[in-house]
């Protein structure tokens, strides 16, 4: 069963957080520089493709380290341009990034250092953050390593843990799905198959089974998942070190140490238990919990005015 939960992390972690936030931040220009469009750049001996759009103040995103590129955060995100300067970036081997030297590097770690060295490259002392799904469970960490370099956090679908116990009991509650991503891994021990081969199953698996088992209305979901995901690239060498990287997650023991103030959101019809979400708001001191009643594992999409008013009010544009 280990060789299962990173799995369901990269496509099904949910979460959301909450206590008392305090006031949000007077709304700002977004710095000089940061002009809209696509650009590389060197960090961290890379060359790493990043995306600004929007305007407003900036927001930058984690992405997930399961092996997506920038497009299908942009599309989900894209409402918020309108108020927010929204900066995407694509992880090491995805997109139009360089590619991997080494396994670690389509590892979580990358991808926070990363976070970091693009912050600095665009002049930012500080910044707005939020991670979607393994994204969110990442920004716990980079919160809580560099505290006094993320102003507010917005935690969207993510956990705070998820043990071989979580994964038993999701397995129990959903067996279908479970039953043929066990298959999936069986079939991609198949000597003959090509990276590339694997890649478009693994696509098909959680484009056609996973991510529509995870929004409210399934009938909505074929659509929905292509407007957001169509035009993404995926990578199975990302999703499989991901499965081996984390085959559990206990970050718990890290809210503490986050200063920022959080949104936590979380959908009532998440394959994940809202209860995972509501372990962030048990362990951060400064954070807001908000529960999507009619949204899965895709707000943005799902209730998508609510989630836009909603960030808004947050960091203060509305």
């Amino acid at each position: 069963m280990k060789t299962m939960t990173s799995f369901v992390f990269a496509v099904t972690l949910i979460a959301l957080v909450g206590c008392a936030p305090s006031e949000p931040p007077s709304e700002e220009p977004a710095p000089q520089g940061l002009e809209n469009g696509s650009f590389h750049t060197q960090l961290n001996g890379f060359e790493i493709h990043y995306e600004v759009h929007g305007e407003g103040p900036v927001l930058m995103t984690l992405p997930n380290s399961w092996g997506l590129s920038l497009q299908g955060l942009h599309n989900m995100y894209r409402p918020l341009e309108e108020n927010l300067t929204m900066v995407y970036f694509d992880p090491r081997g995805m997109g139009e990034s360089s590619p991997i030297v080494e396994e670690a590097d389509m590892g979580m770690a990358a991808v926070r250092a990363d976070f970091q060295a693009l912050r600095q490259h665009l002049g930012l002392e500080s910044v707005n953050a939020i991670g979607w799904s393994n994204g969110a469970m990442n920004l716990i960490m980079l919160a809580a390593e560099r505290p006094e370099t993320i102003e507010n956090a917005i935690f969207l679908h993510g956990a705070a843990s998820f043990t071989n116990e979580d994964m038993a009991a999701m397995a129990a509650k959903y067996p279908g799905v479970m039953e043929a991503s066990m298959a999936f891994n069986q079939e991609m021990q198949d000597p003959g198959l090509t990276d590339d081969q694997k890649t478009e199953k693994m696509r098909a698996l959680w484009l056609e089974q996973w991510f529509p088992m995870s929004f409210a209305d399934r009938e909505a979901a074929p659509a929905t998942i292509d407007r957001i995901f169509g035009d993404a690239e995926f990578s199975w060498a990302h999703g499989d070190y991901s499965q081996r990287e984390h085959p559990e997650f206990d970050a718990r023991d890290q809210l503490p140490l986050i200063t920022a103030r959080c949104l936590v959101i979380s959908g009532a019809h998440d394959m994940m238990p809202a209860r995972k979400g509501k372990e962030i708001a048990e362990g951060v001191a400064n954070a807001e919990f908000v529960l999507f009643e009619s949204s899965g594992h895709y707000a943005p999409a799902e209730e998508a005015e609510a989630f836009e008013a909603l960030v808004f009010r947050f960091l203060g544009v509305s």
